[in-house]
């Protein structure tokens, strides 16, 4: 039955939570054993063929409920005859579902996700205690993120007591680094386009508190030292900083002052970390994309030079070898948005410098990744860039 219920699992997506997938499993493991197969089940081998597994289509009009069809197959495939003589067995046996299935399955069965969710948050809430594992924490972190896609349960997670210990297990020094950037990054999964919960994180004075570890990141990421965030750490740090400010002016505003706009384009574009790197372009990009005219950019052109070398480094790739076309596509992105901001920006070689810079991308991409439409896609950012900066040679006259 174990093997036939994680046969059957492959065929749903990851928009399934485990939970749902356990019910499933209690539905099959229930029906299964009076199935009508052709074959005894005694061997793997008589398994039903992969074939017969439910249609199922998720998303869209008329999706149909993976939960359901499977229900169905397990009824089409089992014997009504079958089901009542097994079930007086386990009558005259006194054999209750806990005794087959055990107490943990039937609590996945009649559990609701808010249950769930109280459980992990105590759990994450005692994260100072020193006798709790490192693998009780993390299974408690992966579990309350994946409820956290949902939004209404994310909504729930300050009430449920759970931003607070998130917010200083992720900025705390007790525990792995591998723990607090998946605290940080289920912080970073609630507040994703959730303004509710990115006011309630914002009243415990959180981008401030996030802001102040941004410092931990200036590091080449092979630095011993225990105030060096790993690039993992910075990656999660970036995320959590991003979904809070996205679509929020006020916060946009109070991460200009904060310095972190300045951090992500003096520093955070020429992080190490590719990763990195990209959600720093990333993050700008989106800032100035919502906020017309952030303080920052007054400062910009103080040290435009330093700011074009990067981000022409980034278009093409800062050394052989070392390009990314998601960076590089960030970059163009940022570039574009920075001259729709301000034209004149740069300097006047800057626009030959972006053109030798995209032809090296455009080579790089055709040599490493071959596909001719993402390669056509990065063109049409860099020929927008282009026109951008070709408008600052029309003289008034040819307007």
């Amino acid at each position: 039955q174990s093997y036939i219920c994680c046969v059957k699992m492959t065929y749903f997506n990851r928009a399934w939570r485990p939970r749902r997938l356990a019910k499933c499993c209690l539905v099959l493991a229930l029906l299964l054993p009076v199935a009508s197969l052709d074959t005894p089940r005694s061997t793997t081998s008589n398994l039903p063929a992969i074939s017969e597994a439910p249609a199922i289509t998720t998303g869209g009009d008329g999706a149909k409920d993976p939960m359901n069809e499977l229900l169905h197959w397990a009824i089409e495939h089992s014997d009504p005859e079958k089901l009542k003589e097994l079930m007086q067995q386990y009558k005259d046996r006194n054999l209750t579902l806990k005794d087959l299935h055990g107490q943990e399955l039937i609590d996945a069965f009649f559990k609701t996700e808010a249950d769930v969710m109280v459980e992990q948050i105590a759990v994450i809430s005692d994260w100072q205690n020193a006798s709790m594992e490192e693998g009780v924490l993390e299974a408690a972190l992966e579990e309350l993120e994946e409820n956290l896609h949902q939004i209404d349960n994310a909504g729930n997670l300050h009430r449920m007591g759970g931003m607070v210990p998130l917010l200083e297990l992720g900025l705390g020094r007790e525990r792995s680094e591998e723990i607090r950037s998946s605290a940080l990054h289920a912080l970073g999964v609630a507040v994703q386009n959730n303004a509710p919960v990115q006011k309630e994180l914002a009243s415990l004075d959180g981008l401030k508190r996030l802001a102040n570890h941004l410092q931990r990141c200036e590091g080449n990421g092979d630095s011993k030292s225990p105030e060096d965030a790993s690039p993992q750490f910075c990656g999660k740090l970036l995320f959590t900083i991003s979904g809070l400010v996205k679509n929020e002016a006020d916060l946009q505003a109070e991460a200009d002052t904060l310095g972190i706009i300045d951090w992500m384009l003096d520093v955070g574009a020429r992080h190490p970390s590719l990763a990195v790197a990209r959600k720093a372009l990333a993050l700008v990009e989106t800032v100035l994309a919502q906020n017309s005219m952030p303080e920052s950019m007054n400062r910009l052109p103080m040290h435009r030079a330093a700011l074009a070398s990067v981000l022409l480094g980034r278009v093409r790739g800062a050394v052989p070898g070392d390009f990314d076309i998601d960076l590089s596509e960030k970059a163009l992105a940022l570039i574009s948005r920075l001259l729709s901001r301000r034209p004149m920006l740069f300097a006047a070689s800057f626009q030959q410098e972006l053109s030798e810079a995209v032809k090296s991308a455009l080579e790089a991409c055709h040599a490493n990744i071959g596909d001719d439409e993402i390669c056509r896609n990065l063109a049409g950012l860099a020929s927008e860039a282009d026109r951008i900066l070709s408008a600052q040679h029309i003289s008034d006259d040819e307007l």
